[in-house]
């Protein structure tokens, strides 16, 4: 099920596949779910529409030939591939692949793609599957603020007159973990592109991020399958600890529903989400 799109917004294509139900395993005495800013984000400038690697462009002033003419772009498709876990076991970025067309008979000049964070919270882990790994690398960190914000990405991408072109961003955070594992931060940004001087900035729309890894039932949210099998805690954890982890999961769906409830572009794993929440 995927939340219903604003008409003007370009269709969003989800990557991901639903995981596997697997076992939970406590790991002791668990926080609270808190509320956080965290403004992370990093770009990388990738490929055209053929898939080739673009270069930045020269530092040199372009010629006559390039600024004449008035450039218009237009969002061709938005799609997502959520950040997860790599072979490596590094964890991966959330990659946001943006298609350009540009109706205009002028080259458009793309400086910075401008994210203004709407919402956000972050989830405690409640309970681990037993397989993430205890530690992430991350080539770079992003810093953590204590509010709401704008994040801009400098790029350097040139869609030629009666052209298209594509590029992606690159979203990650370092990894923070909690009593019981990695913290998930999940975000509600509204995405401009800015291009050419004294060119209205090009409105993607909004979209939906979550870091490092998507949420999942039971390790961070109270879910409709654990809610109709409690009896499934017991077998993996003290009775004694069951109040706790089912405060925390709990919290985690309230704070999910206050994000995912709102219109906005998502990944396919963070569509399903929303439907299965549950609240006692």
């Amino acid at each position: 099920m995927r939340t219903p799109r604003s008409t003007n917004q370009p269709k969003a294509k989800g990557q991901s596949e639903k995981p596997q139900r697997r076992k939970l395993v406590w790991l002791g005495t668990l926080g609270t779910a808190g509320i956080a800013v965290l403004v992370g984000v990093l770009v990388n400038v990738l490929s055209t529409q053929a898939q080739r690697v673009v270069p930045p462009p020269p530092s040199a002033p372009a010629s006559s030939a390039q600024v004449s003419g008035t450039p218009q772009l237009e969002v061709d498709g938005v799609s997502f591939t959520p950040a997860g876990t790599l072979a490596n076991g590094d964890i991966g970025p959330f990659k946001i692949d943006i298609k350009l067309l540009n109706t205009g008979n002028g080259v458009a000049a793309i400086n910075d793609a401008r994210l203004i964070i709407q919402n956000f919270v972050v989830m405690p882990q409640c309970a681990s599957n037993g397989d993430f790994p205890s530690t992430g690398s991350y080539g770079y960190k992003m810093p953590i603020n204590s509010k709401r914000g704008q994040v801009d990405i400098p790029i350097s991408q040139l869609v030629p007159a009666n052209g298209a072109d594509r590029f992606d961003l690159l979203l990650q955070v370092p990894l923070v973990k909690g009593p019981a594992g990695p913290n998930v931060y999940l975000y509600r940004m509204h995405l401009y592109l800015t291009y050419n001087v004294h060119t209205k900035p090009l409105d993607v729309g909004e979209v939906l991020v979550d870091l490092p890894i998507a949420p999942s039932e039971g390790e961070y949210y109270w879910g409709g399958y654990i809610a109709a099998h409690p009896e499934n805690l017991s077998e993996n954890m003290p009775r004694s600890a069951i109040p706790e982890y089912k405060r925390c999961a709990i919290n985690n769906s309230y704070a999910l529903r206050s994000i995912l409830a709102l219109p906005a572009m998502r990944p396919a794993e963070l569509a399903a989400v929303l439907p299965q929440l549950r609240y006692k």
